[in-house]
């Protein structure tokens, strides 16, 4: 019988190779996109947030494609590449912690932050407060909340535990809304800054004024919608860069990012309470979704160099569209 050519041999073969060179570039580009610097560009931005539904997307398509192999083999190399991208994907994820966290008994020095955003003021206020008595929280971030939202949540503290608390208020550019800061007496006297003032969203910085107790921020940084993807990343990049160049600073909020997104690559002394301790994937937002499926853009920061994160939880906050992040940090030794 006579021989197939050679070049009729070779060409499935050398097509094959290319579409699988194809398949897994694609495979890893939309895994990870943070591993080929693309995660601050669209449609990267908005589709790094959820690793777990497209790790498990690349993972269905990897079983359809082994599936086919079993009849055309030329897509086994295919499935394969898309098995691995669905792996590094679900395991960087994984990797973070997903569990809902818990919070280990407070010591003195210990400081209790709660952060949650409250939905354009329709969370409920009660829970709110439950929330940080029942996590003995010493500061309080709420972005989205109106002034009087805030002074009715610090009324509901200081009613329960009989400590006073200070409250510092932020408007959004619109006007209507903002971030709070809530910080109990038994931290000392603070001040506001004025620091990272001036962008979409709310950002309120204070200081201490007696007492040895933090630099604190709660924010709230601009969404990554397509008209604002310039300031979201500029206010994303400054509310890290403080937290990597203020000594001893706390910072919790909805920041609109996850740690994969360029703006909050942790630099310098900066850490996140979530990834030391577990629930760094543990989706804040959309509420309404499973929190493994959700995106996790709500975090606690702080300079490691002086705080270290010894517990965190995630928790659901009835009437908004959030989950609230509980972090409790340690003085480093």
């Amino acid at each position: 019988m006579p021989r197939e050519p050679r070049a009729r041999r070779t060409a499935p073969l050398a097509g094959t190779v290319v579409a699988t060179g194809v398949v897994a570039a694609g495979a890893a580009v939309v895994g990870a996109p943070d591993w080929f610097g693309l995660a601050g560009h669209r449609p990267f931005v908005w589709t790094v947030p959820f690793r777990v539904p497209v790790g498990l997307g690349l993972a269905g398509l990897a079983v359809l494609a082994g599936l086919t192999g079993l009849r055309w083999r030329r897509t086994l190399p295919a499935a394969t590449a898309l098995a691995l991208a669905a792996a590094g994907s679900l395991g960087a994820t994984l990797a973070r912690g997903v569990s809902a966290g818990e919070l280990p008994a407070a010591r003195a020095g210990d400081v209790t932050v709660l952060a949650a955003n409250v939905y354009l003021a329709r969370a409920d206020r009660g829970e709110v407060a439950r929330l940080a008595l029942e996590a003995r929280a010493d500061v309080v971030s709420l972005p989205e909340a109106t002034r009087e939202y805030a002074d009715d949540v610090a009324t509901r503290l200081e009613a329960a535990t009989g400590t006073g608390v200070q409250v510092f208020f932020g408007d959004d550019r619109d006007g209507r809304f903002g971030t709070a800061l809530l910080v109990a007496d038994r931290l000392g006297e603070y001040r506001t800054t004025g620091e990272l003032a001036g962008g979409l969203k709310a950002v309120v910085t204070a200081a201490p004024v007696s007492g040895t107790g933090p630099v604190l921020a709660a924010a709230h940084t601009a969404a990554p919608v397509p008209e604002l993807l310039d300031p979201w990343a500029e206010e994303v990049r400054a509310v890290a860069d403080w937290c990597a160049r203020t000594p001893g600073a706390l910072l919790a909020g909805d920041l609109n990012a996850t740690l994969d997104h360029p703006g909050l690559h942790l630099r310098g002394s900066c850490v996140d309470a979530g990834e030391q301790t577990g629930t760094g994937a543990r989706g804040t937002w959309p509420a309404g979704h499973p929190a493994l499926l959700g995106a996790t853009i709500d975090h606690a920061l702080a300079d490691g160099n002086r705080w270290r994160a010894v517990g965190s939880q995630v928790r659901t906050l009835p009437g908004s569209d959030h989950r609230a992040l509980l972090s409790r940090w340690r003085p480093v030794d």
